[in-house]
């Protein structure tokens, strides 16, 4: 079975969840996704990770994929993909491979592409391509 197929939960795409008006202090592993709606303080670790809006969250990150739209405060690392929405306050620092921000967005942090896997993984494909040749000078 792929793991596609093993975390298949139907249309939601949701495994877990701190609900809206939920608490919860700890540290948390979840194998597929993970979504916060209400307040966290500790660590995650997980494949997919969403920030609802009512949500916030002072915790270290670490989720292959994250969608943020409320507020987190703490450190994020996201290989594959960070998604900030319009909603979201993010203070912290992000390390990924690719990044989306929206314009209204907050974010005080920084942001490294440059140490995550799915960069490294990048990096040696391009390595593996031949350089574009200069186009000849014309006069």
């Amino acid at each position: 079975m792929s793991k596609e197929q093993k975390y298949d939960r139907g249309s939601s795409g949701v495994h877990s969840i701190v609900g809206e008006g939920s608490v919860f202090e700890g540290n948390i592993a979840v194998e597929g996704s993970l979504r916060v709606d209400g307040v966290f303080k500790g660590s995650i670790k997980c494949d997919a990770f969403y920030v609802g809006r009512t949500a916030e969250i002072t915790a270290e990150i670490d989720a292959s994929r994250s969608v943020i739209g409320g507020k987190v405060y703490g450190n994020l690392k996201s290989p594959m993909e960070v998604i900030i929405e319009e909603s979201a306050e993010f203070i912290g620092d992000i390390e990924t491979g690719q990044i989306t921000v929206a314009e209204k967005a907050l974010f005080n942090g920084s942001i490294d592409m440059g140490k995550g896997e799915a960069y490294k993984n990048r990096l040696n494909a391009v390595k593996g391509t031949p350089s574009p040749k200069p186009a000849p000078a014309t006069e």
